[in-house]
């Protein structure tokens, strides 16, 4: 009997998930390192799911079943409760993880021990599991990741592993329709996150709608998550500024004084920890550049070279010319 424990808990909640559990927990328990507990926790399934898990014989999957549907929230902070590895891998019940992703991330963690969270891209897979082609990019720059999750979620959620402790000092997951987003933006203000530039899960797309009742819910949660942005910027939850972080970024009713007081604080933030890279620098910029292309009208000119974001090193001779047009088609509105 095996009485080793184990270094990584994978955590995979399922509901109604008989058609493809089997293959999320094969990929898992294939993985090329084997020092791993499997935590399934069914969330109250009505089809076959219990029976599909129940075909396994290995000693490394631990099944708990909630006694109704709770919802994804409380199931996976349950398994959190539970989990005994240092580490906790996210696996959904309808991805395949490559063989080797448990391996890759634990190595890097262990080269990197400061890192709380890592994730990687993600192909995508069909409903039959047939590779589309495409893939969830993310963002593998450090530092540029950790302010491109002030726009959005920089993650594809069953690619990551993070440290258990770090999870639950953090209490889990708490927003239900953005519970990856909110968690990961908030250990991302405290500890280095980072994503790996190679893909290590194979995630499976389905067709779905968006109804107006969930648009609304996803909508209210997601101004907790910017206003947990706005107070780690010293800036005042305004709903002006609430909107700069949400798609599509620039509003008509949004003037672009408050724009360039968003933009400067951002900028000064990063520079008073870190001195910021290329990269982050002209993420900032290229941000204020569409400002000004939709807002400033004869004024862009002026305001292209004039901000505190402007550097020699990253704009193009693109943006100077469309900037430079769009002055001269302003002067003569």
């Amino acid at each position: 009997m095996n009485t080793k424990i184990p270094t990584v808990t994978v955590l995979m909640a399922a509901y109604n998930s008989e058609r493809y559990i089997s293959q999320a927990i094969k990929s898992i328990l294939n993985q090329t390192y084997a020092n791993f507990e499997l935590l399934i926790i069914d969330d109250g399934s009505t089809d076959g799911t219990i029976e599909q898990i129940n075909t396994f014989d290995d000693n490394r999957i631990k099944l708990l079943q909630n006694e109704n549907n709770q919802g994804v929230v409380y199931t996976r902070n349950r398994a959190i409760e539970e989990a005994i590895g240092e580490f906790i891998a996210i696996m959904d019940s309808d991805d395949i993880a490559t063989p080797n992703r448990l391996e890759i991330l634990l190595n890097k963690f262990n080269k990197q021990p400061q890192l709380a969270l890592i994730g990687s891209h993600a192909s995508i897979i069909d409903s039959n599991g047939h590779l589309t082609g495409q893939q969830i990019k993310v963002e593998t720059d450090p530092q540029l990741l950790r302010y491109r999750l002030f726009f959005g979620n920089s993650f594809a959620h069953s690619s990551v592993m993070i440290r258990t402790s770090v999870f639950r000092e953090f209490g889990g997951y708490r927003l239900p329709l953005a519970e990856d987003y909110d968690l990961f933006l908030r250990i991302s203000t405290k500890y280095p996150v980072l994503n790996l530039d190679e893909a290590l899960l194979l995630y499976r797309e389905h067709p779905m709608g968006i109804s107006k009742k969930f648009a609304v819910e996803l909508d209210n949660q997601l101004i907790l998550i910017k206003e947990h942005i706005l107070f780690h910027l010293n800036l005042p939850s305004d709903k002006k500024y609430q909107k700069i972080l949400t798609p599509p970024f620039i509003w008509n009713n949004i003037d672009i004084k408050d724009y360039k007081e968003f933009y400067t604080t951002l900028f000064n933030h990063i520079g008073a920890a870190e001195k910021p890279t290329l990269e982050v620098q002209k993420f900032i910029f290229e941000k204020w550049y569409e400002v000004i292309i939709k807002k400033a009208g004869k004024q862009t000119f002026v305001l292209f070279f004039t901000s505190p974001f402007f550097g020699w090193k990253y704009i193009t001779a693109k943006q100077l010319r469309r900037a430079l047009k769009n002055t001269v088609k302003n002067l003569f509105k």
